[in-house]
């Protein structure tokens, strides 16, 4: 990335951040003020899972470094590392237009931001070495639409492009060893596991708002995800797209809308119990 697209970049984030902060004095896009924040500090990138390369085929979770567990440079040569490090970020803007259109305008607004700087900026570098196409102004457009007085229909259509440039950034993803059901079953793995990890910090902190945005974001990426490759893993192992379909199912229990429910009725232990077994199938299929 060339000196002056990262200051772009950085200074356009720096300002949605700025925006975000004085929310309550001036709300995105004109709208009240909510009560609900966000904040990454729910599951630090050390809590959330990471796929590493490890013997040359990928699939072990293990700890492979940068933001939410995703090792930018792996990401060049390792499928599972690059799709999860899209999928992620697209975790991001499903869950914050959801939670913005359904009034959670200002914890929706800050969702669109935070993929820039904690994984974006960092993950560029892959894109260029894959030949895909870079999307970070796209992102930056996103982040600041909600506080420059854009509409709503303009903010969805900013959301929208992003979502696209993902999907074009995807089809550049690296290939190993690992057969195609392999590795769609570890990236549908590791976003169960990621909503499952954010619902028991909610188990265990009732009052906690950060995590149910993230959650239902990773759930919601899962079922995008697991609706257009889940028939591939079933071609490996038709019994572990089962499992996951059932724990996206429980996942949908746990989070069923982008705002909060005042009980939250979801099982932590069967859903994390879930997750766990389809991270260990997953790992296993080659």
């Amino acid at each position: 990335m060339g000196i002056t697209r990262r200051t772009r970049i950085w200074t356009s984030v720096g300002t949605a951040a700025l925006l975000g902060s004085l929310a309550g004095c001036s709300e995105p896009a004109d709208a009240p003020a909510s009560p609900d924040t966000h904040s990454e500090a729910s599951v630090t990138p050390a809590a959330a899972p990471s796929f590493s390369e490890g013997d040359g085929e990928g699939g072990e979770a293990g700890g492979a470094g940068g933001e939410f567990g995703i090792d930018p440079v792996e990401a060049e040569t390792n499928p599972v590392v690059y799709l999860t490090a899209i999928e992620v970020m697209r975790a991001h803007y499903l869950a914050g237009i959801d939670a913005f259109q359904a009034g959670e305008r200002s914890a929706g607004a800050e969702m669109f931001a935070h993929p820039i700087s904690e994984i974006y900026i960092d993950f560029e570098p892959a894109l260029e070495a894959r030949g895909a196409p870079l999307f970070g102004d796209t992102m930056t457009d996103a982040s600041v639409a909600p506080y420059s007085g854009e509409s709503d229909e303009a903010i969805a259509t900013h959301v929208a492009d992003v979502l696209a440039a993902l999907d074009a950034a995807s089809a550049f993803a690296p290939r190993n060893t690992l057969s195609p059901a392999g590795v769609h079953a570890r990236v549908l793995a590791d976003l169960i596991v990621r909503s499952a990890l954010q619902y028991e910090v909610l188990a265990t902190n009732p009052d906690a708002q950060e995590p149910y945005l993230d959650g239902y974001g990773f759930g919601r990426a899962a079922r995008r995800y697991a609706g257009n490759h889940l028939e591939q893993v079933a071609e490996g192992d038709a019994d572990l797209a089962l499992r996951i379909g059932r724990a996206i199912a429980a996942i949908q229990v746990s989070f069923p809308t982008a705002t909060r429910p005042e009980t939250l009725t979801g099982d932590s232990a069967a859903l994390m119990a879930l997750a766990e077994d389809v991270r260990t199938r997953a790992n296993a299929l080659r």
